[in-house]
């Protein structure tokens, strides 16, 4: 059992919809990448942060597990009884935590008391969505070296359209480091390539245009020389970002089964 927690009320605006434009493109909305996340956090005994009522009131608690079959998520009850009460009153429960430095969350609706490995324990609906939340100069998810991510990236030469073709170094919500053959590209920083085509194994091909922000030489392990390009999206598209986060969550999931 957890002791609740007062701490100051979270608005419920910041967690039941993007209301910031910059914060949309970072609502999952797929089943299959929330109870993801939901796992995650139940693997590395993050706490989270439950609040209920008029949200001065909230009760700091780890997740127990995620049933499939049910659809529902259960965490821990409180060792206060006024509390329990309270989460058990609420319409509406708002879940935050901290995970992997990204603030992830969630809001559910009424909870009930089930039995989890002998005790006592709160079930709710698994929620229809979740807001991940990370910096996007701080979050980079490398590439596989094993299985490439290409970027194909149209270039006009000679009154004619060339596709160069390149790999993926890393990827993030806010643009793509590219390894590129030397002479492929002529990149200067503040060139733009509309309708790069990204073509991402796990989620589909991601269509955006990149702006160049630096090029350097890069040697190979194999002494080759090649360009790391640094770029940035340009006005990327919702449908573009999703697919990205998707792909980045798959990438995540396979280091840390790594590590």
């Amino acid at each position: 059992m957890n002791e609740a927690i007062i701490e100051p009320a979270v608005p419920d605006t910041s967690l039941t919809a993007p209301q910031a434009e910059d914060e949309s493109p970072f609502w999952l909305h797929s089943r299959m990448d929330i109870v993801a996340v939901l796992r995650d956090i139940i693997r590395t005994r993050t706490l989270s942060n439950v609040n209920f009522g008029s949200g001065s009131e909230a009760l700091l608690t780890p997740l127990l597990a995620v049933d499939t079959e049910a659809e529902e998520l259960l965490f821990d009850c409180s060792g206060s009884e006024t509390i329990n009460r309270g989460v058990l009153q609420a319409r509406k429960l708002l879940f935050y935590c901290l995970h992997d430095k990204i603030k992830v969350r969630f809001t559910t609706k009424l909870a009930r008391v089930v039995q989890w490995q002998n005790r006592d324990a709160f079930a709710v609906r698994l929620p229809e969505s979740m807001l991940r939340l990370q910096r996007r100069e701080l979050y980079r998810v490398p590439a596989p070296i094993s299985r490439p991510i290409r970027c194909v990236i149209p270039v006009q030469k000679d009154d004619r359209t060339h596709h160069v073709e390149t790999r993926l170094h890393d990827i993030s919500q806010g643009g793509v480091a590219l390894i590129v053959q030397p002479g492929d590209l002529q990149p200067e920083p503040g060139m733009s390539f509309p309708n790069c085509r990204i073509v991402l194994p796990d989620a589909g091909n991601a269509v955006v245009m990149l702006e160049i922000v630096h090029a350097r030489e890069m040697t190979l392990l194999n002494d080759k020389t090649v360009l790391r390009i640094g770029c940035k999206f340009v006005r990327p598209s919702m449908a573009a970002l999703a697919l990205i986060q998707r792909q980045m969550m798959k990438l995540e999931r396979e280091l840390k089964a790594k590590q």
